[in-house]
């Protein structure tokens, strides 16, 4: 239960991948995941749109991620999916990194280049 209420209203509108290889996470998300160009090269950046949310992908990362799931504080890109059994073969062709196969809840964890993880979901 909320005990204040805040003096403005937050509203979500992206989220930005810092990257260390701006065409590498651009491979990933464009044409991987599906995402599709919104436009691109904004202060260093190209924004993306998968499905209702928008993704800003910047280079300006010098290591990536050393988190390791599910010891780390971190955030998680949470997708989904018509199909997992056809996402992870899908992914796993493409050479994603598959941190967890999908289980019997229907979801499955996979990794982004610098090892953002991104959980998947069957709808």
């Amino acid at each position: 239960m909320r005990k204040n209420t805040p003096p403005v209203k937050f509203s979500g509108r992206s989220i930005t991948i810092a990257c260390t290889n701006q065409k590498r996470s651009e491979h990933f998300y464009a044409d991987i995941l599906g995402a599709e160009l919104i436009h691109g090269d904004g202060y260093g950046s190209c924004w993306y749109q998968l499905g209702s949310f928008t993704i800003s992908i910047i280079a300006n990362a010098k290591y990536k991620s050393p988190t390791q799931f599910p010891d780390h504080a971190m955030p998680v890109l949470w997708l989904e999916v018509d199909n997992i059994r056809l996402a992870h073969e899908y992914l796993k062709n493409s050479g994603v990194s598959i941190i967890q196969a999908p289980d019997e809840d229907m979801s499955m964890l996979v990794a982004d280049p610098d090892h953002l993880v991104i959980e998947i979901w069957q709808k």
